[in-house]
């Protein structure tokens, strides 16, 4: 008698960097980490996305990444290259390049390894919703990682257009997942009718830990530092830091990620107006650590609008493992009470400056900051979806 086979998890995600590094792969490398298998479904957003994976193309639809986990790739057997076709689905019904995507991952999942698998779906994407409908998996689970209500505003869709489609998509589903409490709460006030499980970012800490013997990057300006690690956007709030850059000309302020194209010509003002402001650009996840040690604050001053302030910061529990406080422009209540010391609070100019100095004078309680943020571990979250998924 054939041994029954344990149950595959089709995990569908863009090809973002935000994926790959912060919410979707880490897990479903974790998940795999555990034990379990899980078909990860990524597929590239848009031309720009899909121009900078074009050499990672293979001739088989998908390869084994890890003994557990199978990654498609793209390529032209995607045939669904745009936003708008991976996060709605129209009211007259999916559109020809929706339906193509969903036959292309059926005949997927009907060839070996995954053929004869119990199905269970994890997505944060609708395009799921048309391959959940046509193969009828055993549990559908939907993971709410954005503000959701912000795609309306991007794709100049009416939200009286964009909910229902979103109501629609999560009602589907057996278990929903939120990134945190804000999200949860819009959720719960927008589209959702019933109360989702907080699933926050985890963090990988053999990755992200602080090493002594590393030296100081070589670029790495001397001196007293607070850190930014992010992309560089207009969503950082440089009105609200440019009076701290110049109460403080000995501190530097440091940006280490990637700066978008249109915001390109911002920075080299900034950096032109005040020297201490540096931009180290983008740098690989194994490199960040000897940076990130460096620093001797980390700072989050992301502008105060909704959508961007609602999500659960991604690189606040790779902050925490190195000891150190965060200044934040917005209030993180997802953290619990007793770490809340962790985080400093300044929605204004004044008082980023005020926790500044204050925070310059040192942490006595970087340990606790430290042993917390390691907790925070992918194979936690991996846990806590798989327990909900019951497996």
């Amino acid at each position: 008698m054939d041994k029954q086979k344990k149950p595959l998890i089709i995990y569908f995600a863009p090809w973002t960097y935000w994926e790959r590094e912060n919410r979707s792969q880490p897990l479903a490398r974790a998940l795999a980490d555990l034990g379990h298998h899980v078909l990860y479904v990524n597929y590239p957003l848009g031309p720009r996305y899909l121009s900078r994976v074009k050499g990672l193309f293979v001739r088989h639809p998908f390869r084994r990444v890890q003994p557990r986990l199978h990654m498609t790739f793209g390529g032209p057997v995607l045939p669904t290259y745009s936003w708008r076709d991976m996060i709605y689905i129209p009211p007259e019904g999916p559109s020809g390049r929706q339906q193509a995507f969903v036959e292309y991952l059926v005949r997927i999942v009907g060839q070996e390894p995954f053929r004869g698998r119990e199905l269970i779906v994890l997505s944060s994407r609708m395009i799921s919703q048309l391959f959940a409908r046509r193969v009828r998996p055993s549990l559908c689970a939907i993971d709410i990682e954005d503000p959701w209500s912000h795609f309306g505003e991007v794709w100049k869709m009416p939200r009286r257009e964009l909910v229902p489609a979103l109501r629609s998509f999560c009602g589907d589903a057996d278990v929903v997942f939120a990134n945190g409490h804000n999200i949860a709460k819009d959720a719960c006030e927008s589209f959702l009718d019933t109360e989702p499980q907080i699933l926050l970012n985890g963090v990988d800490p053999g990755k992200f830990a602080p090493d002594p013997l590393v030296p100081r990057p070589p670029d790495y300006p001397p001196g007293p530092s607070i850190m930014y690690s992010g992309t560089v956007h207009e969503r950082i709030d440089f009105d609200l830091l440019e009076p701290a850059f110049k109460a403080f000309p000995k501190i530097n302020f440091i940006f280490l990620g990637g700066v978008f194209s249109h915001f390109e010509a911002q920075t080299k003002k900034l950096a032109s107006r005040h020297p201490n402001v540096v931009f180290l650009g983008h740098r690989e996840v194994g490199e960040l650590p000897a940076y990130l040690q460096q620093a001797d604050m980390f700072m989050m001053p992301s502008c105060l609008d909704e959508a961007w302030t609602r999500a659960f910061p991604a690189k606040l529990f790779e902050y925490f493992i190195f000891g150190k406080e965060t200044i934040s422009t917005f209030a993180i209540k997802d953290i619990p009470e007793e770490y809340q010391f962790a985080i400093r609070v300044a929605p204004d100019a004044d008082s980023f400056i005020s926790h500044l100095k204050e925070g310059l004078e040192g942490c006595p309680r970087g340990a606790q900051i430290a042993a917390y943020g390691r907790q925070q571990d992918w194979r936690l979250r991996a846990a806590q979806v798989a327990r909900s998924l019951g497996l």
